[in-house]
């Protein structure tokens, strides 16, 4: 029990261990938490910002709480398909041709790293011209390809998006939902199939119509406790203990 006068020194002096009323020792799985932030140019400014702000206390927190924390962003490299648009180009145009865009996938923490070791390179995040395109759909197989290979016995990905798959040099040459129908297509199949636990934020957008377990929210400002809430739900899930069987009455139907 965390006894809530003390509650200040976790501003004051971050480094300071948690004060409690009573502790006790539980049982906790361990655990590793990924942060895939969107780094598409419709998060400069505040948005971006309050993204990197969160993500270096949840990081700093959940380290302190014995959880492993990888933060990465997904952008692409260029605004107008860079290399890839040029390959096509040169190859006289074929039809269909898929994603048209350089992927740039950053790693600003991996989960092994400590924060205090990682925590400037989440100012690059406001570096000037990084924020470009985002395409969600494979920057989600890279993060998640990135969990399995982890030990953890939970592993839980946490998505924060402020819009839909979006690049121009992709959409004009494929279908208008092409991006949108892989990402559909990589959600659906770790939902479904895979051991990692996916949850999703949007930032002014509904990405409930995407994630089963999701929250939208309308401001960047509410990002900080809609994280902390939803990884609670998790934890707290995993402490409920399983409900007793139903016994049947003798004599059959009641």
């Amino acid at each position: 029990m965390l006894d809530a006068a003390r509650l200040t020194r976790i501003i004051t002096d971050p480094m300071h261990p948690l004060s409690f009323k009573v502790e006790q020792d539980t049982q906790f799985r361990d655990t590793v938490v990924t942060l895939l932030l969107d780094n598409s140019g419709s998060m400069r400014g505040r948005p971006i910002t309050v993204a990197a702000t969160c993500a270096d206390i949840l990081a700093r927190t959940l380290e302190r709480c014995s959880v492993k924390v990888e933060i990465l962003g997904f952008t692409t490299r260029a605004w107008k398909g860079g290399q890839s648009r040029e390959k096509w180009l040169a190859s006289g145009k074929p039809a269909a041709p898929g994603r048209l865009n350089d992927l740039r996938h950053i790693i600003y923490k991996s989960a092994d790293q400590p924060w205090r070791r990682a925590r400037r390179n989440l100012g690059l995040m406001m570096r000037e011209g990084l924020l470009k395109e985002n395409i969600d759909g494979e920057a989600l197989i890279w993060a998640h390809n990135r969990l399995l290979a982890r030990h953890e016995q939970r592993r839980i990905l946490m998505v924060i998006s402020d819009g839909a798959p979006v690049d121009d040099s992709t959409l004009s040459v494929n279908s208008g939902n092409y991006l949108e129908r892989h990402l559909r297509q990589v959600i659906a199949d770790i939902e479904g199939r895979s051991p990692i636990e996916l949850i999703a934020i949007g930032i002014g957008h509904d990405v409930t119509r995407y994630y089963k377990r999701a929250v939208t929210i309308v401001d960047a400002e509410e990002l900080g406790g809609a994280m902390t809430e939803k990884l609670a739900e998790l934890f707290a899930e995993s402490r409920m203990p399983a409900p007793p069987p139903r016994k049947r009455a003798a004599g059959g139907r009641r």
